[in-house]
């Protein structure tokens, strides 16, 4: 009972469902100006780099964060899940992704029976970038650290006092495959959100979050460049 009510205490957020809705609003803003300044960026023929490109996107999402939290409530970054955390929880996590990627593999079979794929090819891309670290760092470092303190650390922490930890990991997971804007690959993110917010209620932390997505973008990064690498790509 003591370790419950400790871990309770350790989630327990300043900020409510309101401020959570008002940053998915902030968050569908960003989201729009998002698309209009990549079809307007496409229109001129400008040649913006993607790893740039997705840096600068992701870090803007940390503005309705910082201001309906940090700013708001006086509270540190620390309150969005930046804690330490046991190492038990890194073995579950671990676990959790084996099962994931088991499940995208089967997934994946069931979708290419129909002429589908579950995500977009992103060798092309990859093939032609003049700076491939930048686009790598932006993927694998940067992405996963802002949508675990979005979604797990800001939507989930401030839902679950309301609605409780499972209706506000189904919220936020949802929400967090739906804004990946990938139709077939809205089950399999939606899985992923699931672990995240489950790794998060169980540790206190974001961060074994953040090191099985960091995990979950390398895997898939690193398979498209040895693709490249081995003359795969079209």
């Amino acid at each position: 009972m003591l370790v419950e009510a400790d871990q309770e205490q350790r989630l327990s957020v300043p900020w409510t469902s309101r401020d959570v809705w008002w940053g998915l609003a902030g968050m569908g803003l960003w989201l729009a100006l998002a698309l209009g300044a990549m079809a307007l960026i496409r229109s001129l023929g400008w040649d913006l780099d993607p790893g740039l490109s997705v840096t600068l996107l992701e870090l803007l999402l940390l503005l309705p964060v910082w201001w309906l939290t940090v700013r708001r409530y006086g509270v540190g970054w620390q309150a969005l899940g930046l804690r330490g955390f046991g190492s038990r929880a890194l073995g579950v996590g671990c676990g959790l992704m084996i099962g994931s990627w088991l499940f995208n593999l089967v997934y994946s079979l069931g979708l290419s029976q129909f002429g589908l794929q579950m995500q977009d090819d992103i060798i092309p891309i990859l093939s032609e970038l003049s700076a491939p670290w930048l686009f790598a760092i932006g993927a694998v470092a940067v992405a996963p650290l802002v949508e675990e303190l979005f979604f797990r650390g800001f939507v989930f922490a401030g839902l679950r006092g309301r609605y409780g930890w499972r209706t506000a990991a189904l919220i936020s997971a949802g929400l967090f495959a739906v804004v990946h804007l990938q139709p077939t690959a809205i089950l399999p993110i939606f899985v992923l959100g699931l672990i995240f917010a489950y790794l998060y209620e169980r540790s206190g932390s974001i961060w074994p979050a953040v090191l099985m997505h960091v995990s979950s973008n390398a895997l898939a990064l690193g398979a498209a460049y040895l693709a490249i690498q081995m003359g795969l790509s079209t």
